[in-house]
């Protein structure tokens, strides 16, 4: 790597050599109002004048125009380099240097557009300024970027920062820097910055890996002690398991032996329903017989009426009484039958199950906000029941509930009685559901009956129930009327369902316990019959009030009319018999009516049965075990104790994690792969500090490669210039973060460093410092502004000579006042000014 770096600096200096400073023209910028052109040549140029005549300001302007700020240039702001009048003159609007620089080597080719012919053997770089505070750079006299000056800048090697570029003062600088700043300008020429960079890196992710290993082995003894506490846990879920398994044992032969048991119930009910029906069958032929002779004897009353000539008013009138009293009568059996079945129905009602324990848990409950379950709450027609079931599907054995508070409170009753599972619908915050415009569009084709929620009773009361389990899904006849519409919920009267999304359900439907219950909902709901009472006892009310107004017209009539007494007694007798059948007649229906009662009790309790049988059975499926292995001969109660020993031992282990067992396994392999990535970012930590070692080295040999070329240089110019002597740069601690000092003994004199030798000295050591740095970088020019302020004639002397060995091979522009240095030159300028203007001439040598 270091023989790579060496070979592209050596490259990189051939090209730097390859251009030198043709001439730079100066207007209105500092004191160069007109337009001043100086040319340079290869060699050493002086430039000489008294202080404050403008030499430096040659410097400023190539300086300015390769990009230096205006602070950088002695003054505040970029409009304090334009030219500022002087004492008598205009000021200047703008300022404008332009720099010809050579290009006979062609090292500026691939900066000239493609459109110029041949290679220039010069190229121009300017830039100007305003007043107005714009700044233009140029390049062969067109506009550019600023970036592209600066490519070109470092193509040629020229850098109005490095030290190639000596400024006024920039000895003493030198003369007055710590170790520290010193030892940093090594650091700048040796590039160790890119290391630096590589390390900061490293570092950066020295840290992450160091705190993501912190973090991944705190995780890893986190699982560790996880994956040991999970162990127990596994232990204690394996052992729960096969409490459950013998737990499962002896439901499954509690169910057993219940089935059994219902069975022979069902085998042994001797009932005598067939005789029953018989004696009603009887009862009616009695009361048709009855029926007749009320009506005979009813047709001889009227009979007598007639006869009675002027009594006809007074005979219709008691016809009419009697007749209204017999539909009083009628209404009155048709209520008391009403009773007996709404008792009979409330009764069934109240003994049905839901086929849920949660939701029969729920609705025995005497809780006032609890309504009731959905399927109880609406009514429909029998033809519409198998698509009413299909439509609310699961809804129809939700508990509809005032509010909230109370759903959140059966489940908390479900959950800590762990009763089971149910699904409320508190009325206070489901929502109605809005009919799609699909939907009311498919509701207008031919087959669609319409929306469910329209074809079913309920109690407005729970509108927002039947709305937000039905929504708008479609009742139609079959799914032929709705194969073409999408975007609807339709199902047919068969119980087919086509879904929004298209898909379709339906075949023969197996009847299940859930519809079977469904279906039933309705024929047990007393309010229709309920209904009909209260509509039969209005009538009665009607009929009653009717008799009486009957019976005051008679009475008038009978004031004024004077009636046959034999016809009166026979008509008195008649009626006495009709009082005597309608008595005979109320006992015989009534005697129906309690064995009709009797027959649907023992209907129903055979129905209960069977319900509760298939309950049974349908429990049993859960369970796959054969017969010999159940415990079939001890009775439930055994049974049951030792159930509940079991659930005893489980509740003593308190809350069992039963999916230990795999996640242990599972948190096994993955605490392994976790301790296996573990050594890898152990691995990748010692890596980088590897890493950052080599970069350090790296560095260090950089360094020291470059401080050790200085070193060279700067020994040898050092005894150039002091005649002899010895000059070194020392590291301090050789620790190449420190400071590097001068240790230098001037011929005749013991070793010091900077700070203890004259003026004199310590303005040629840092001489000898600065033509080390360019022997080791070097540029296609070099300017330094008054380096021999300082120096006596005997130094001038020994400074000039250096200066024109150097410039022997390379171009040297000195900005001087001293006369040794000017006479050691090629060629001089001499600078002169007058009212604030800059002047330059051409001063002759003496050969």
């Amino acid at each position: 790597m270091a023989a790579e770096t060496e070979t592209v600096q050596k490259e990189d200096e051939g090209r730097k050599a390859q251009t030198k400073i043709n001439k730079v023209t100066c207007k209105g910028f500092k004191s160069f109002q007109r337009k001043t052109s100086i040319p340079f040549y290869k060699g050493l140029t002086a430039v000489v004048g008294e202080n404050g005549n403008g030499k430096s300001n040659i410097l400023d302007a190539i300086s300015f125009v390769f990009g230096k700020r205006s602070s950088q240039l002695r003054a505040e702001k970029l409009e304090q380099l334009i030219f500022n009048g002087g004492d008598n003159r205009k000021a200047a609007d703008h300022a404008h240097v332009t720099v010809y620089l050579d290009n006979t080597s062609g090292v500026f080719d691939e900066f000239i557009e493609d459109e110029e012919e041949g290679s220039p053997d010069e190229v121009t770089v300017g830039r100007k300024i305003t007043r107005a505070g714009s700044s233009m750079y140029k390049f062969q006299g067109t506009n550019c970027k600023r970036s592209k000056i600066d490519e070109l800048s470092r193509k040629a090697g020229i850098d109005p920062d490095g030290y190639h570029f000596v400024r006024q003062g920039q000895i003493t600088e030198i003369v007055e820097q710590s170790p520290t700043e010193r030892r940093k300008i090594i650091d700048e020429l040796s590039g160790v910055a890119e290391f630096d960079e590589k390390k900061d890196e490293a570092m950066e992710e020295l840290e992450e890996v160091e705190q993501k290993l912190q973090e991944q082995e705190i995780l890893l003894d986190e699982k560790k002690e996880y994956l040991e506490s999970l162990e127990d846990q596994k232990d204690a879920a394996i052992k729960y398991r096969e409490l459950d398994e013998r737990k499962d044992k002896l439901q499954a032969s509690i169910l057993e032996v219940r089935k059994r048991a219902l069975s022979n119930q069902l085998a042994n009910i001797n009932t005598d329903t067939d005789e029953k029906k018989e004696r009603i069958e009887e009862l009616e032929e009695e009361l048709e017989e009855i029926d007749e002779e009320i009506d005979e004897k009813q047709a001889r009353i009227e009979e007598i009426e007639e006869s009675q000539g002027g009594n006809n008013d007074i005979q219709h009138l008691q016809n009419r009484i009697e007749k209204k009293e017999g539909k009083i009568e009628n209404k009155r059996d048709k209520v008391k039958d009403l009773e007996e079945t709404i008792k009979e129905l409330e009764r069934m009602q109240n003994n049905r199950s839901t086929g849920s324990k949660a939701v029969d848990a729920v609705l025995n409950m005497d809780n006032d906000s609890v309504n009731g379950m959905f399927q109880d709450l609406i009514s429909y027609e029998d033809r519409f029941s198998t698509a009413i079931q299909t439509a609310a599907g699961g809804h129809m054995n939700d508990v509809v509930v005032e509010d909230k508070q109370t759903s959140v409170d059966m489940i908390n009753y479900l959950k800590r009685e762990n009763i089971g599972r149910a699904r409320f619908l508190p009325l206070d915050k489901i929502k109605d559901r809005s009919k799609s415009a699909k939907s009311q569009m498919a509701k207008k084709r031919k087959g669609v009956i319409g929306y469910a929620s329209e074809l079913v009773d309920n109690d407005s009361k729970f509108d927002k129930a039947v709305s937000n389990v039905f929504s708008d899904t479609l009742i139609a006849e079959d799914l032929d009327s709705v194969k073409d519409i999408d975007g609807v919920r339709v199902v047919t009267l068969d119980g087919d369902v086509m879904s929004r999304g298209g898909a379709m359900t339906g075949g023969k439907k197996k009847r299940s316990r859930s519809s079977s219950s469904s279906s039933s909902s309705g024929r047990l709901d007393p309010k229709k019959k309920k209904k009909e009472k209260e509509e039969l006892e209005d009538e009665i009310e009607d009929l009653q009030k009717d008799i009486a107004e009957l019976k005051n017209m008679k009475e008038r009539k009978e004031e004024e009319e004077e009636t046959d007494e034999e016809l009166r007694e026979e008509k008195k007798q008649l009626r006495e018999d009709l009082n005597e059948l309608r008595d005979e007649r109320q006992e015989k229906y009534s005697e129906k009516q309690k064995l009709k009662s009797k027959i649907d009790s023992v209907g129903q309790k055979k129905a209960n049965l069977k319900a509760e049988l298939e309950n049974v059975k349908e429990d049993l499926e859960d369970f796959e075990y054969d017969e010999d292995e159940l415990s079939l001969e001890a009775s439930p109660e055994d049974l049951k104790k030792k159930k509940k020993k079991i659930v005893r031992k489980q509740n003593n282990m308190g809350p069992v994690n039963m999916r230990a067992i795999d996640e242990y396994k599972e948190k096994k392999e993955e605490f392994e792969e976790f301790k296996e990535k573990v050594s890898e970012i152990r691995q990748e930590k010692l890596e980088i500090e590897d890493w950052i070692e080599e970069i350090e080295s790296e560095k260090r040999e950089r360094f020291m490669d470059t401080l050790e070329d200085v070193q060279d240089s700067f020994e040898e110019i050092f005894q150039k210039l002091f005649e002899g002597g010895e000059g070194k740069l020392v590291l301090e601690d050789d620790d190449i973060e420190k400071g590097l000092q001068f240790k230098v003994a001037p011929p005749g004199k013991d070793p010091h460093i900077i700070s203890s030798l004259s003026g004199g000295e310590k303005t040629m050591t840092a001489i000898s410092f600065i033509f080390a740095i360019l022997e080791y970088e070097e540029s296609p020019f070099y300017i330094m502004d008054e380096i021999d302020a300082a120096l006596d004639k005997d130094n001038s002397r020994k400074l000039s000579e250096l200066l024109k060995d150097y410039a022997e091979d390379n171009q040297f522009i000195v900005i001087s006042h001293n006369d040794i240095t000017v006479r050691h030159a090629e060629r001089a300028y001499g600078v002169s000014m007058r009212d604030g203007v800059t002047k330059m001439r051409s001063i002759e040598l003496d050969a």
